[in-house]
């Protein structure tokens, strides 16, 4: 009986597996290189020509004949591998190709391309594909004899002595040819092979250069390294603070789907070999510049990328996936005789095949060993770091007791040392890191203090010590802001803006004017009764009056600020102020408690009063004034006085406490000094 039945396959479906295989320039140029491979070349040869716009890939293989190109080359979906043969010609090689379909992933950046083929021993071989002709045989193609496209022959005018294959790519889409796209290219055509160095016998030359893992240009990023078989990555890892290398590869459970019938190691178990690499800040992973993200795990499969990203795959929260970023080598993802992994685009790999199930579980539970390796890594780095930068630090970290406490010490360092600061304000950081954490052991020695059995009174004695000490030292460290604080205004604020400037800082900064008066409280009832008041003070139209009240702990205080640029005389000043000091006394006369604080009056004025150029004038109105608690001074004496008062305190406080001079010798220390 006669098959009436047939089955035909349309040019169209070229649209679908290789007209518009791949989206990017590097995977299609790796295409090429690894049909290089397959044919056994020792090295091939990419060239860019700028005025041409051409590219030129060009190995030394075996050629091809004319039954290799018809019946292999041009027929697609050709699988090598299904007729048995599973070693390149020389026998010594995995082929990467499988499916047939590579080679047409150059209409995917090109229009044309032309192939020059030669055999030893046979004719050479040449011919164009073009992607107009072949779109055209697709629009006529007859059902009657479907998927014929006939490239056009073409002189042969490639330099190949014996044997080898070039091909120059024509018309390129939207490549633009440069030298700054030329070397990002050398660099992410250097990430997609693993078979680059003399032991593998394969060279890829790029314009005139070889190219090695230097060329991916990612390895200095790299400050914790984690490395499976026995390549050694390290030496490529300029800035490596440390590395993780068993020597050997890795293995991990093979699905039972193939324990019968896959090809695998003595132990039944896959191979991973590669590495996983820790940047030291998320930033460094940043190569947007070269649009490729390198915060990402590449999957290559015999020596070639075949997933571009096993990272995506994880949402693993508050773990360091955005600092990871590394390759590994699955071999067994591609096992001859067993179903072809790779999707038809040859960007991506079946999720749920067994295998791929596999390997993710792998990948995820190497990262999450490897986010409490990099934590330990980090503290231990860390410490070593902030030990070696400051003998202070050493000598604070060495008197840590009880021990106990040295472990919380290390986290703090270990977070100082993530920060990207230079060295100067490293210092810093520590100083007040140190101080941080010295404020939490008060909590631990009050906490003590409960628990001390009277009679063990140094012990006692030791923690009320240390509760001085850290209290003398936090309010050290506030006196120096403050002292930084004063020193801007009296270098950085010009003398026509003293008066805006104070008048924004002044009325919620009292200790500018005392360091006694810490902390005030604004009543706004209370400074709208001083506003009222201020109405029924006869001055003069063009002297502005500012006024605010505040209330501190030991007393009622006034601030009137004047125009910087009037000079009042000392009883149009008094008059003012004995006013507001009224008005207020009736008005906390409704508050018995209230009654208990003195009122306090100052007047802030740019010039000093009349008269006041004669020291003696200014001294017997100064003894009047303080009868009724109200004093006078221009903004430059405000900032002169709170300076000495503050520096005195610094001076007075020299030799006092250990803790302070610590952290002064630590900010003041300089590496190398």
């Amino acid at each position: 009986m006669s098959n009436k039945y047939e089955m035909s396959i349309s040019l169209n479906v070229l649209n679908h597996l290789g007209l518009h295989l791949y989206s990017n320039t590097p995977a299609v140029l790796a295409e090429v290189i690894a049909n290089a491979w397959d044919a056994d070349a020792t090295t091939v040869k990419v060239n860019f020509d700028l005025d041409a716009k051409t590219i030129t890939v060009t190995d030394d293989g075996h050629g091809m004949d004319l039954d290799d190109i018809n019946q292999k080359y041009l027929y697609v979906g050709f699988e090598k591998r299904a007729g048995g043969q599973t070693r390149t010609p020389s026998g010594r090689r995995l082929p990467m190709g499988r499916k047939g379909i590579g080679k047409l992933s150059l209409f995917s950046i090109a229009n044309q391309f032309e192939v020059f083929s030669r055999k030893e021993g046979c004719p050479e071989q040449s011919f164009l594909m073009d992607a107009d002709a072949l779109k055209q045989a697709i629009l006529r193609d007859d059902p009657s004899s479907p998927g014929i496209y006939k490239p056009e022959p073409i002189p042969f005018v490639a330099n190949l002595e014996t044997h080898g294959t070039s091909i120059r790519i024509k018309k390129l889409k939207k490549l633009r040819l440069t030298r700054q796209t030329i070397s990002a290219l050398r660099k992410r055509i250097a990430r997609r092979f693993g078979i680059l160095g003399e032991k593998h016998g394969f060279r890829i030359v790029l314009d005139g250069k070889k190219v090695t893992f230097a060329d991916r240009d990612y390895f200095h990023k790299a400050r914790f390294l984690f490395q499976y078989g026995e390549q050694d990555y390290a030496q490529y890892c300029s800035n490596l603070d440390e590395d993780e290398d068993t020597g050997e590869k890795l293995s991990i459970p093979r699905g039972n789907r193939f324990d019968a019938t896959g090809k695998a190691n003595d132990n039944g178990e896959y191979e991973v070999r590669g590495w996983i690499a820790v940047a030291r800040h998320s930033n460094d992973l940043d190569d947007r510049g070269q649009q490729d993200n390198l915060n990402k795990i590449t999957v290559a499969v015999r020596g070639k990328v075949a997933l571009e990203d096993i990272l995506n795959e994880y949402r693993l929260g508050g773990m360091i996936t955005k600092f990871i970023y590394g390759e590994v080598n699955a071999d067994f993802l591609d096992q001859d005789g067993l179903e072809d992994i790779a999707t038809s685009s040859r960007q991506d790999i079946a999720v749920d095949d067994p295998r791929y199930i596999a390997l993710r579980a792998f990948v995820e539970g190497e990262l999450r060993h490897i986010w409490n390796a990099t934590n330990r890594l980090k503290d231990k780095k860390g410490l070593e770091t902030a030990l070696a930068s400051n003998p202070y630090i050493q000598e604070w970290y060495d008197s840590l007791k009880p021990k106990h406490l040295q472990e919380p010490a290390r986290k703090i360092f270990s977070v100082i040392d993530r920060a990207n600061v230079d060295e100067a304000h490293k210092q810093d950081l520590y100083a007040n890191g140190i101080l941080a954490f010295e404020t939490q052991k008060l909590n631990y020695a009050i906490d003590r203090l409960e628990k001390i059995d009277t009679a063990n009174l140094d012990l006692f004695l030791k923690y009320l010590a240390d509760v001085d000490a850290i209290e003398a030292a936090r309010y050290f460290e506030i006196v120096q802001e403050r002292l930084e604080v004063i020193g801007k205004f009296r270098v950085n604020v010009e003398e026509d803006a003293k008066e805006r400037v104070l008048q924004e800082y002044v009325f919620d900064h009292l200790w500018l004017f005392d360091p006694a008066w810490e902390r005030a409280t604004r009543y706004k009832h209370m400074e709208e009764r001083l506003q009222a008041v201020v109405g029924g003070v006869q001055v003069n139209s063009d002297v502005r009056i500012d006024i605010r009240y505040r209330r501190i702990s030991s007393a009622h205080v006034i601030i009137e600020l004047k125009r910087a640029s009037r000079i009042l005389s000392k009883t149009e000043l008094e008059t003012q102020a004995r006013k507001y000091i009224d008005a207020l006394t009736k008005e906390i006369s409704k508050n018995s408690d209230e009654m208990l604080y003195p009122i306090e009056a100052v007047c802030l004025v740019g010039k000093l009063p009349k008269g006041w150029d004669n020291p003696q004038v200014r001294k017997q109105d100064e003894d009047s004034l303080r009868v009724y608690s109200i004093r006078i001074m221009t903004y430059n004496e405000l900032i002169d006085n709170a300076f000495s008062a503050y520096a005195k305190f610094i001076e007075a406080g020299e030799g006092m406490n250990k803790l302070r001079r610590l952290i002064d010798n630590i900010r003041s220390y300089q590496l190398g000094s």
